[in-house]
């Protein structure tokens, strides 16, 4: 056997503390970056503050008054009933009963730090989209500890749990159920897009499958949870204060950061002249040192601002008719913001995740400001459809009301193409009962 050596030129991205200090920083919204900077005001000497408050608002129990106020109400002000204040969600329940179900002795303590990150890091439906390689840095376990980690987070209840998508998220639960390699796992396996669109044929062909299996199979795929923590409920909430503020001036629309209690903090003149006239070697390195860390906060926080600020312009520009109430959302996903402004979709999800916004007609979740089309042709999101549906409910004869399916020819004629079945959904969603329940209620 002969022996040898050689070069081997790898290209690999990676990514430094300082990186992941500043994707956190991105996705903390306005309390949580009040905390984190009060914190280093405590402990480094260097960054001074003025103010009385340690950041924009003091977090208050939440009122049952304003526990379910709808953030879709044009031509009420939401602002005279709590003063912008809209009620935040707390994700330690949830960290909780995930965790809860896994046996932390079997793990090292970067590994259960690991898992405690991901379990912070999860999209509200329940899907994983940060990537291992952040994971791995922040939490200080390799890439292989922190695919382990993953796999055995995906194995906890609700199942579906921790998926990278929607597909993963059902053949989750497909195999949970026993029947990996059957016909109802290679239709969510290889033709989602298909259900989703309602091409049965194309199915069918695909895997030589009789129209009737193929329905049968779309009908358990609606039994499946495509959202695992949706409803995941809470048993506390605070009031918190938007991080964003629209208004309008002259006809145009803007946006603004409420972070004006950032001009609180600043460097410690003080302790720089010490720093600066000091002949200590020891004192002055001390000085440097959080000095510099000083600096990489504020410009972290200007990296954020400058961030979320390009996002809610291009959101100002995407959804005037709904800051105007003339109309619904129109759709747009992250995606579509981020190939707008030349950044990653992730960085957008950091950016948008735990903020709101509030402009004059109320207070919204920023993330629900983004939304897929909802039905099979693009320009119509989920919010519209259920503005029409209202419509032709409030419309109708009342001795004769509408059923799902005479709602959904209804829609056709507005352009919007979606199936009975996707009216029964959005109308349950609603509150609005069937036609046979709304005729007994007005006769």
């Amino acid at each position: 056997m002969e022996v040898g050596f050689g070069t081997l030129l790898e290209q690999k991205q990676t990514l430094s503390q300082s990186q992941i200090q500043s994707l956190e920083i991105l996705a903390m919204d306005s309390m949580e970056l009040g905390r984190m900077l009060h914190d280093e005001y405590l402990e480094n000497p260097i960054l001074d503050y003025t103010g009385t408050e340690p950041g924009p608002v003091k977090t208050q129990e939440l009122a049952g008054d304003y526990a379910g106020t709808p953030f879709y109400q044009h031509g009420e002000d939401l602002n005279e009933k709590n003063d912008g204040n809209i009620p935040a969600q707390e994700r330690d329940t949830i960290r909780t009963y995930l965790l809860w179900q896994l046996d932390r002795s079997r793990y090292a303590k970067e590994e259960w730090t690991a898992m405690e990150y991901m379990t912070d890091c999860l999209e509200d439906s329940g899907f994983f989209v940060t990537p291992l390689e952040e994971v791995a840095a922040a939490c200080g376990v390799t890439l292989e500890q922190a695919a382990a980690c993953l796999e055995d987070l995906r194995q906890l209840e609700p199942y579906g749990v921790f998926a990278e998508d929607l597909k993963h998220c059902l053949l989750k639960q497909i195999q949970i159920l026993g029947q990996e390699d059957s016909d109802l796992w290679n239709v969510v396996d290889g033709y989602l897009e298909a259900v989703a669109a309602g091409r049965i044929s194309e199915i069918s062909r695909g895997l030589k499958l009789s129209t009737a299996k193929v329905r049968k199979c779309i009908s358990q795929i609606g039994e499946l949870n495509p959202r695992p923590l949706a409803g995941f409920g809470t048993e506390k909430a605070s009031y918190i204060v938007p991080d964003i503020i629209l208004h309008k001036e002259n006809g145009e629309w803007y946006g603004e950061l409420n972070d004006s209690w950032m001009e609180d903090y600043r460097i410690n003149d003080y302790y720089l002249k010490m720093m600066k006239e000091s002949e200590e070697k020891e004192l002055v390195d001390y000085f440097k040192g959080k000095l510099e860390r000083v600096r990489f906060l504020m410009s972290s926080i200007e990296q954020r601002r400058q961030t979320i600020l390009a996002i809610v312009n291009y959101i100002i520009e995407r959804q005037k008719p709904f800051l105007d109430g003339k109309g619904p959302l129109v759709p747009m996903t992250m995606k579509d913001a981020a190939e707008a402004l030349g950044i990653h979709p992730s960085t957008v999800s950091r950016a948008v995740r735990g903020k709101y916004v509030q402009y004059p007609n109320g207070s919204i979740f920023m993330k629900s400001l983004f939304t897929a089309s909802a039905g099979k042709e693009e320009g119509v999101s989920a919010m519209g459809v259920k503005q029409s549906l209202k419509e032709l409910i409030e419309g109708e004869d009342h001795r004769k009301p509408y059923s799902d399916k005479e709602l959904a020819e209804l829609l056709e004629q507005r352009d919007i193409h979606i199936s009975r079945r996707a009216v029964a959904k959005y109308r349950e969603e609603m509150g609005i009962k069937g036609s046979f329940e709304r005729r007994e209620q007005r006769s």
